[in-house]
């Protein structure tokens, strides 16, 4: 994976700026949200969150949490911003910081969260103390899906997922089937989740993908010619 990234760095970087992007779509979801260089009213708060977070642990903690980077999270944020999901399904808990930055955008949104340990996640809890009456918390992932899926059934604005840890693939076909947008991270890091995303991109026949090899967002909008994304972040 990284002579990879060197070997396509460039291609990544240029197409980044919008350039050789032909659909209409993909160019201004690249310029204004995965590229976007303004700053946001939030960045303030997961820039403080983030450093709060990386001041109490040492680097090998920070690994082994999964503490989100601060583009990644912006981006996150941008992407939950873009689409304003009423309804969000969160998969892996890490260190809360991710669910803050979604949360963000609108105080009428609602996570639905999958993490079968948060009990024994002391620094997600404490991260996530101020949200947890806009949070369901399930520990088994069916349900979680189910309900997520049956809430935003109505939804003018697509749903969101974000996927932190690997799941069964019939479950990520589920939400894909439902236009799901779906946003995967640890995709360098984690085999698993390299080849489900790999898998995921192989089923969807409709819809784009947008990816820097650490993390993935997937649009299966049936409107939406199929292509793929390898850009810079």
């Amino acid at each position: 994976m990284g002579w990879k990234r060197y070997w396509t760095a460039w291609s990544r970087y240029h197409h980044s700026g919008g350039f050789g992007i032909h659909s209409p779509y993909a160019y201004r979801f690249v310029r204004n949200v995965w590229h976007q260089p303004l700053p946001y009213y939030a960045y303030e708060g997961i820039h403080q969150l983030l450093d709060t977070i990386r001041g109490g642990t040492s680097r090998r903690q920070q690994r082994e949490m999964d503490v989100i980077g601060e583009r990644e999270a912006r981006l996150l944020f941008r992407v939950t911003n873009f689409f304003n999901p009423r309804h969000i399904l969160q998969v892996g808990a890490a260190t809360g910081a991710e669910s803050v930055a979604m949360l963000k955008v609108s105080a009428n949104s609602r996570l639905y969260l999958f993490d079968p340990q948060l009990e024994q996640n002391a620094l997600a809890l404490r991260v996530l103390q101020t949200q947890l009456h806009r949070i369901e918390c399930f520990d088994n992932i069916s349900v979680a899906i189910n309900d997520f899926l049956e809430n935003s059934r109505e939804d003018e604005a697509p749903a969101l997922s974000l996927i932190n840890a690997p799941i069964e693939e019939e479950m990520l076909q589920q939400l894909l089937n439902r236009e799901t947008v779906l946003v995967m991270r640890n995709l360098r890091h984690s085999t698993a989740m390299r080849t489900l995303f790999d898998n995921c991109r192989r089923l969807m026949t409709k819809g784009q993908t947008y990816t820097n090899d650490k993390i993935a967002i997937l649009l299966p909008h049936p409107k939406l010619q199929r292509e793929d994304f390898s850009l810079w972040l």
